[in-house]
């Protein structure tokens, strides 16, 4: 039996970790060719079947030689998941100075907002020609503040990625469609910002440390009684891309947060 998405081309941004993994493994299961951009890592860590692009999400010439990658190597693009991000560490506005802020913020919102919005516009055109579709990597930090973690620059990205998946939609029908998934309590080792690592807190360069007592309290609070896997995750993604029954849906989310949110957690 073919793969749901059997001679389809998918580009998916931070892919070498977390959610991007998960989702670009399910593809190459489900018969896609994918292309990888990621800022970091070497081919021989990208799944198997993948093609790696290094470079920087933040980048208009990085994110069109990607595109362009995966039109040389599969002759056309039908996906285009925008998923990298990083973290801000909790860091609200008090007890930080103003500049380390600033640079922290900056951070945060190109990588996570205009990282979505350069990509999609690299991807545009050849989805067009398609009638493809994107996808974007939201967070419950979407909908609620005080939620995985987040601080403001955080939080603020995550608010206008929601915005991002709406403009998007509205303005590229009927040709593309354009959706997101917001996962919650997921581990997913989601980065911090580069300039916590440096600056503030030079052993956390990773939001998750604990894993087990993270892993502990999600399992205790969500309504569901368990904790999210990224594999659990991707095939939300999947859905949007392949299934008949998301063909009438753009400007949407699917949450899945194992009911964290019923109780405003």
């Amino acid at each position: 039996m073919p793969g749901l998405l059997a001679g389809r081309s998918a580009l998916i941004t931070g892919g070498l970790s977390g959610i991007g993994r998960a989702v670009t493994e399910l593809f190459i299961a489900e018969g896609a060719g994918v292309t990888l951009l990621d800022h970091s890592g070497e081919q021989s860590q990208a799944p198997a079947g993948a093609i790696l692009v290094r470079g920087d999400v933040r980048d208009a010439a990085a994110n069109r030689a990607a595109v362009q990658t995966a039109l040389e190597h599969d002759g056309h693009l039908d996906i285009f998941v925008g998923n990298a991000g990083i973290h801000d560490g909790g860091r609200g506005v008090t007890g930080i100075d103003a500049e380390t802020l600033k640079a922290l913020a900056i951070e945060v919102l190109t990588v996570n907002v205009l990282g979505f919005i350069l990509g999609a516009n690299a991807a545009a055109p050849s989805l067009t020609a398609r009638r493809g579709c994107m996808i974007f990597t939201l967070s419950d930090a979407s909908y609620f503040v005080g939620v995985n973690g987040a601080g403001i620059s955080y939080a603020s990205s995550k608010h206008a990625g929601l915005g991002v998946v709406r403009a998007l939609a509205s303005e590229l029908a009927p040709h593309v469609r354009v959706n997101g998934v917001a996962p919650g309590g997921v581990l997913t080792g989601l980065r911090n910002a580069g300039v916590i690592s440096t600056s503030l807190d030079p052993l956390g360069d990773r939001h998750v440390t604990d894993k087990g007592q993270l892993e502990a309290s999600v399992t205790a609070a969500a309504p569901l009684g368990r904790m999210l896997r990224a594999e659990d995750v991707a095939h939300a993604y999947l859905y949007l891309a392949a299934s008949p029954a998301s063909n009438g849906m753009t400007g949407e989310v699917l949450r899945l947060d194992g009911g964290l949110g019923l109780r405003g957690v």
